[in-house]
């Protein structure tokens, strides 16, 4: 009978560790209170090593280990999710690469975006990471997040895109209309349009500018962004 008592003391012993695990969310002890068919505080003083007894948690151990495996493997996707987060909204890492330039044709400053290497890599390896989760059998557990930040990401890559391509007709319609006096007289109309679109693309990537970060420059800083290009 020792013997036994000490066996049973041991394996809830074991159990402590993942009980306390930093994964263990609400909804976890909320399944085990299903299991255990017991109401308890895991929060309270209350809960302690002779409660656990009390509850007779021993005999539900391969649902607990089974339980507290999940939980440690949602806690990665949480983590993810938190990284992923941290870096688009705060991270120097997504910040838009811009430079200064001076228009040839009249000498006028003028900012446009550079290098796009350092966010590709991250749409790249944040895209993978989504997919990866997503694909995953804990998917309905964050599902909002994942597909947030997978919109946000997809946002980002067509705004990038439209606006690199925005970019180089600015040049060269620039080229064409800014201190070329011939031509704005012969191309009027036209040259009254891009004169409107000369001050918008200038004004958007003067705010680009000032704002740096990737996210909110190009998705939560403004809307219809994508409408401006």
């Amino acid at each position: 009978m020792l013997k036994k008592n000490m066996d049973e003391f041991k394996r809830t012993m074991a159990l402590l560790p993942d009980l306390r695990d930093e994964s263990m969310r609400t909804r976890h002890w909320n399944m085990l209170r299903l299991e255990v068919k017991e109401e308890f505080n895991e929060k309270s003083d209350d809960f302690t090593l002779e409660e656990v007894f009390k509850l007779r948690f021993l005999e539900y151990e391969n649902d607990i280990i089974s339980l507290t495996d999940e939980a440690k493997k949602q806690l990665k996707v949480e983590k993810d999710l938190l990284e992923i987060k941290r870096v688009w909204e705060d991270d120097p890492a997504s910040d838009l690469f811009i430079v200064k330039e001076k228009s040839k044709a009249d000498q006028e400053e003028f900012f446009k975006i550079g290098s796009t290497d350092n966010i590709m890599v991250l749409i790249e390896e944040h895209t993978v990471t989504l997919a990866t989760h997503k694909a995953s059998p804990f998917y309905k557990q964050f599902d909002d997040e994942i597909d947030l930040w997978e919109n946000n990401i997809a946002l980002i890559t067509e705004t990038l895109d439209l606006l690199m391509l925005a970019t180089a007709r600015w040049q060269y319609l620039e080229s064409i209309f800014c201190g070329q006096p011939d031509i704005i007289r012969m191309l009027g109309e036209e040259n009254a349009k891009f004169q409107v679109s000369n001050k918008v693309f200038k004004a958007q990537m003067s705010r680009i500018n000032k704002e740096k970060n990737a996210y909110r420059a190009l998705v939560a800083g403004v809307k219809d962004f994508i409408k401006v290009l």
